[in-house]
């Protein structure tokens, strides 16, 4: 889903509704939103799945190279929306 899709779904809804999260697609566990941050990249590593890289991290944090890491910075950022627990 993209954040435009995100806010014309959300647009419909009570503002005054608490966002809570599915744990996962079988409905294993619910967490209260805590909060969002853009200022990471996503890499899918499979169509369900992948790594998400926060941009302030060094090459050393992410475990690459400097020019691998060079190439993650260099992609579209994305917006992580993260449970209390």
């Amino acid at each position: 889903m993209k954040n435009k899709e995100l806010i014309e779904l959300l647009s419909t809804l009570d503002p005054e509704s608490e966002v809570i999260l599915q744990k996962d697609a079988e409905g294993n566990g619910y967490s209260p939103l805590a909060g969002a941050d853009n200022d990471a990249v996503y890499i899918a590593e499979t169509t369900w799945g992948g790594e998400v890289y926060p941009t302030y991290w060094s090459a050393d944090d992410a475990g690459m190279d400097d020019g691998e890491w060079e190439e993650i910075q260099a992609k579209p950022r994305c917006i992580v929306l993260y449970p209390v627990n």
